[in-house]
């Protein structure tokens, strides 16, 4: 293909087999990234690591084998020679030294000149050059020639100012950081940051045409820890790994990973090996622990293993953890019986110790239940509160239920875990006061009867005489469900104000997720969606871990982080909240989630994944029974223009939908306000201008009665909907564009967007939006996407004549512009380039397009409605 100059396509060069005539030497291999397969999973854009690096002076990548750290580094790497860096590499080996380490940065010393001289040398000729240098030390845990060493260590203590010095490897290198990471100059890098997410794994997964949903994709990620390896190897399972899945059964994967880490377990000293083997059935490892279980014959037993750079990290506690693949591939060498009895010695050095929640785990595997039982009672409660719901449903699943039924404490749990579950479950051990509060939780969520929600907490609360205040806090968080529902926000602030005492200098527990999430919500409903994303952001700091607590608080800041066009971070959250809500009875949180992630997927062409995650919701509502989520996926078919498998009528009828909305709390009435959006489109689409005013109409009390700011900007919207996409020709009242300007000044701008993007809005040949501010409803218009509109909404009407919208034109802009700064109709006309009569014919349309009696008027009017007008210049 020849290509002339100024092309738009430029032909991809060949690979030459011999350099051109003046082309450089080829660089030896230890000096340059090594390659990779085309489908390596795992790697994301560097540029923001690149951007990290830059404000430190080293990174430290540290990793167990099979992370990709290598192949991370290259792409860094290759990230940094685009952007301009001058880049070096070196692979390090046993026979690294000296002068390959100076090799690699194009140094070549004559003489062994030792390493401070040596590192000297480097530093002068690296900040000889302007620009910023990377230099990449992969395997540095490796190099044992002390005189390299001493030159990478003169480069850490005293770093040359444009170089950034990364290092790689399983275990930290022996290198001498200096105050470097005392300074925060040293940038960490680990397993965290190089694994792969629940849903990079379930997209490699499906590429590879194994289809895990969101649960199944979690379960697999607990088992690897984001190891890419390990997806890797799973990808060659095929079909049997969904049967793992369903069966929560990794242990055939297990036997594959042994191809993995058995090469690494065998290049060990055998007494490691044999040491690592044994560790292997215990998920957290000390010296003393080693010891008991027979591993090693001294004190540093674990730290000497994890010096020869297997598969164990340290955690920060003074032990040390083995990944739980690594862990079942290791347990496989074991012989069944010394497994049980390791496991056992485990189980009692654990509760010794205080680590009751590993404790358990260990006594569950050898078998030794009552020893378990009796810590799952004491344990239960606090780590339900805290939203550990899936760990110890696992624990009370493990038990005989004769056993549960037979322990108060353990039936008591199993009640608290039948609720959150959505199960039903007797509550035969609780209190009469706790055993009234289950009840009305579980009909205000697991069976979304809330109507008599509000009176029936202040009725317990009243009575109650001081339980657990776990058992309080719930049912202060369902008065404030109540509360928030009917617009009622000063008792809810009043009702989780002791929730939130309780939780002050506490993690995030659950009544405190639903209480932040409450509150966000009240926000949110008073179109203050900036103060609620603060108050999520807030609760979701004093929690690091992942479960339900974590996923209630995620859900809403996905949406809030939807409504700001945030979509990555919205599509993360949502994607790490689904897992937990979808087992769990909070149908609000999981509307979040579901919402966020199918329009996220529809607006990335992904409409294969927006349909399953619609599938996914619909089985959901309909084995919980719960209306708004069925009417949330009818909804969104109609947006991506799929049958529908529901009709809407067994959701909310027509002749029912003014019962509905008497009580907002309630399910028809939360269910309608979700529905009304595709009523509004078949409304338009049948050219029924009454149905749709009736349908706006009854979504604007619905407002009024929850005193929603965002049910009052989509009634609002329905409204003008026939103008907006051209079907009517009559002017939209200057008050409800301004009441719109102020819904999306305040952040409801996907709210407004999702509907045009439906709908549509008919191209204005003079629309002018850079006139208008990014954040005003007029500006908003043009974001619309007609690419995405339904043809089922246009129907067999042709648009009204005239335009769709009273937008003003460019010309009638530049009038009003000058009006601003003072100009009478002879300068205006002198200004433009116009004839007096042209002007006064297009101050008329102003006049009648702004509703205004005055020029003064006219420019109010205008700045109301979101134009920038130039200013007028103050006098000398």
């Amino acid at each position: 293909m020849t290509v002339q100059q100024g092309s738009r396509s430029i032909a991809k060069p060949r690979l030459r087999a011999v350099p051109n005539e003046g082309a450089s030497a080829l660089r030896p291999r230890h000096s340059a990234p090594p390659r990779f397969p085309a489908d390596l999973v795992g790697l994301a854009t560097q540029r923001v690591w690149l951007d990290k690096l830059f404000q430190h002076e080293i990174g430290i990548v540290c990793a167990p084998v099979g992370y990709g750290k290598t192949a991370w580094c290259a792409t860094l790497f290759t990230e940094a020679a685009a952007a301009g860096w001058r880049t070096a590499w070196l692979s390090v080996d046993a026979e690294t030294d000296a002068a390959m380490l100076l090799a690699a940065f194009g140094l070549d010393l004559s003489e062994d000149i030792g390493a401070p001289a040596s590192a000297d040398a480097l530093a002068r000729l690296i900040d000889a050059d302007p620009r910023p240098m990377l230099f990449v030390a992969d395997n540095a845990d490796r190099l044992a020639d002390p005189v390299a060493r001493g030159i990478l260590a003169g480069l850490v203590r005293y770093p040359p100012e444009r170089l950034r010095l990364v290092v790689v490897g399983r275990a930290r290198p022996d290198i001498a950081l200096g105050d470097v990471e005392a300074r925060g100059m040293a940038l960490a890098i680990g397993r965290a940051d190089l694994g792969m997410s629940d849903t990079a794994i379930q997209q490699f997964l499906a590429a590879s045409g194994i289809a895990l949903d969101a649960s199944e994709a979690r379960s697999l990620n607990r088992f690897l820890l984001g190891w890419p390896a390990g997806v890797r190897m799973a990808a060659q399972c095929g079909d049997d790994l969904r049967a793992m899945a369903a069966a929560g059964d990794w242990r055939p994967l297990a036997r594959r990973l042994a191809a993995i880490v058995d090469p690494v377990v065998d290049a060990l000293p055998a007494a490691m090996g044999d040491m690592l083997a044994r560790g292997a059935v215990a998920p957290w490892l000390d010296d003393a622990l080693c010891l008991l279980m027979g591993g090693g014959d001294s004190g540093t037993a674990v730290r000497d293993l994890a010096s020869h750079s297997t598969f164990l990290e340290a955690d920060g506690d003074g032990g040390f953890r083995i990944l739980p693949a690594v862990r079942a591939a290791l347990k496989i060498r074991l012989d069944p019986a010394d497994a049980v009895q390791l496991h056992r010695v485990a189980g009692r050095y654990y509760a010794a110790r205080g680590r009751t929640a590993d404790a358990v785990d260990q006594f569950l595997a050898c078998g030794d239940l009552d020893d378990a039982a009796g810590l799952i009672a004491e344990l239960a409660m606090p780590m339900i509160r805290n939203g550990a719901i899936d760990r110890v449903a696992a624990w009370i699943d493990h038990l005989p239920p004769e056993k549960v039924a037979a322990a108060p404490r353990l039936a008591r749990v199993r009640a608290w875990l039948a609720l959150f579950r959505g199960e039903s479950g007797p509550t035969d051990h609780a209190a009469p006061d706790e055993a009234r509060a289950l009840d009305l939780l579980r009909r205000a969520y697991a069976d979304d009867r809330p109507d008599d929600i509000v009176e029936t907490s202040d009725r317990l609360l009243a009575a109650s005489a001081g339980e657990d205040d776990f058992v309080t806090d719930m049912v202060r968080v369902a008065l404030a469900e109540g509360a928030a529902g009917r617009g009622l926000f000063g008792l809810v602030h009043d009702a989780l104000r002791p929730v939130m005492q309780h939780g002050v200098g506490r993690p995030l527990d659950l009544a405190g997720a639903l209480a932040a999430r409450l509150k966000a919500r009240v926000s949110r409903a008073q179109g203050q969606l900036g103060e609620a994303e603060r108050l999520l952001r807030e609760a979701k700091a004093r929690h690091g871990g992942s479960d339900l607590a974590s996923a209630l608080t995620d859900a809403a800041l996905a949406r809030a982080c939807y409504e700001r066009d945030a979509l990555d971070d919205a599509a993360d959250l949502s994607a790490q909240a689904l897992p937990y809500l979808e087992g769990s009875i909070f149908q609000d949180a999981l509307i979040d989630a579901f919402i966020v992630a199918i329009r996220v997927a529809a607006s990335a062409g992904q409409g294969d994944r927006a349909a399953s995650l619609i599938d996914r919701a619909e089985l959901l509502a309909f084995h919980r029974g719960w209306a708004p989520l069925k009417a949330l996926c009818i909804v969104e078919r109609a947006r991506l223009r799929l049958p529908q498998t529901i009709d809407a009528e067994t959701v909310v009828a027509i002749g029912e939908e003014e019962r509905a909305i008497v009580d907002p709390l309630s399910a028809p009435a939360r269910a309608f306000a979700l529905l009304s959006e595709m009523r509004a489109y078949e409304a338009i689409a049948n050219g029924d201008r009454p149905r749709l005013t009736t349908v706006a109409d009854r979504l604007l009390r619905l407002a009024s009665s929850s005193d929603s700011a965002e049910l009052r900007a989509s009634a609002t919207l329905f409204n003008i909907l026939p103008q907006l996409s051209g079907r009517c020709d009559k002017m939209v009242e200057l008050e409800t564009v301004r009441f719109l300007n102020h819904a999306a000044s305040r952040g409801f701008r996907r709210t407004i967007v999702d509907v045009l993007d439906v709908t549509g809005v008919r191209a204005v040949q003079n629309f002018c939006s850079e006139a208008y501010s990014s954040d005003c409803f007029l500006a908003l218009l043009k974001l619309a996407e007609p690419s995405r509109r339904n043809p089922a909404l246009e129907g067999g009407y042709s648009a009204a004549p005239g335009e769709a919208f009273s937008f003003l034109t460019e010309r009638e802009i530049e009038i009003l512009s000058a009006l601003n700064v003072g100009e009478s109709n002879k300068e205006i006309a002198r200004t433009l380039h116009l004839a007096p009569e042209t002007v006064k014919w297009h101050l008329k349309n102003v006049m009648r397009k702004l509703r205004a009696g005055s020029r003064e008027e006219a420019v109010v009017n205008a700045t109301m409605l979101g134009l920038k007008l130039i200013e007028k210049v103050p006098a000398a």
